[in-house]
């Protein structure tokens, strides 16, 4: 045995669980086209970093023929016990920062992740709300409420950051409130006028779904990290499809 290959076998192991890990998290909570939107792919850095580098890279560095099986074993049980602690340590972020919901108000819509909801304001939530998804964000309706006072702590409240979105007392269900979708999409002749570029891209991807250009319109999505553009039918608000380019 080389240390080369102690440390190719080192990689490939710790290539193998990083790909389960990543399966796990593409198929619960991160699931298409959400992961970069929630910022998934910055923590999956940091993770492969540790996990598939780091750890092969120290027994590269650290091998040698020369020390005792007892010693050897000692020092895999190091670098594991620090990979599998990253490993977690990523899987818990990960875990906290996934997308549980995505809440239409006016205008727009808004992804929520997990750790933008607060214990209090959560249990002030209709009981269908209180306990956050665990397999990809569930679509929600929401506006201020008539109460004058609570209406005026939500718009204190934005001053601070937290806007109405992450206040889920106020999440109604989306179903029935379709058409305010609908009404609130603007024309697609618009999101190319914002995205020049990609003027093609768009048209293909109308021809290839079978839309009708004049019948669909778009409603932008609001992230922590990356906006996307949300295309709905224009005359009962069903969502068709979300796209990567900016909204705005």
């Amino acid at each position: 045995m080389t240390r080369w290959k102690a440390s190719a076998i080192h990689l490939a192991i710790s290539a193998t669980i990083a790909i389960i890990a990543l399966a796990l998290m593409l198929l619960l909570w991160y699931a298409p086209p959400f992961f970069s939107s929630a910022g998934g792919r910055q923590v999956l850095l940091i993770m492969l970093g540790v996990d598939v580098t780091l750890g092969p890279l120290i027994t590269l560095i650290i091998f040698n023929t020369k020390k005792t099986r007892k010693t050897l074993v000692l020092d895999y049980l190091v670098i594991g016990i620090l990979q599998f602690s990253a490993l977690l340590y990523g899987v818990n972020v990960m875990f906290h920062g996934r997308p549980v919901f995505v809440v239409f108000i006016k205008n727009s819509f808004d992804m929520v992740l997990a750790n933008q909801l607060n214990d209090e304001d959560i249990r002030r939530a209709k009981p269908e709300y209180r306990s956050l998804p665990l397999t990809g964000p569930v679509y929600v309706y929401s506006e201020l409420p008539k109460d004058i006072k609570e209406r005026n702590e939500v718009v204190l409240a934005a001053f601070s950051g937290k806007d109405l979105p992450m206040f889920p007392q106020y999440y109604q269900l989306y179903a029935g409130h379709e058409p305010a979708v609908g009404a609130a999409a603007q024309p697609i002749a618009d999101l190319k006028k914002l995205n020049p570029g990609r003027v093609t891209e768009i048209d293909d991807t109308i021809r290839r779904n079978g839309w009708v250009e004049s019948e669909i319109g778009f409603v932008p999505l609001r992230s922590k990290f990356e906006d996307m553009t949300v295309v709905v039918n224009r005359r009962d608000g069903k969502i068709l499809s979300m796209l990567k380019m900016p909204p705005w």
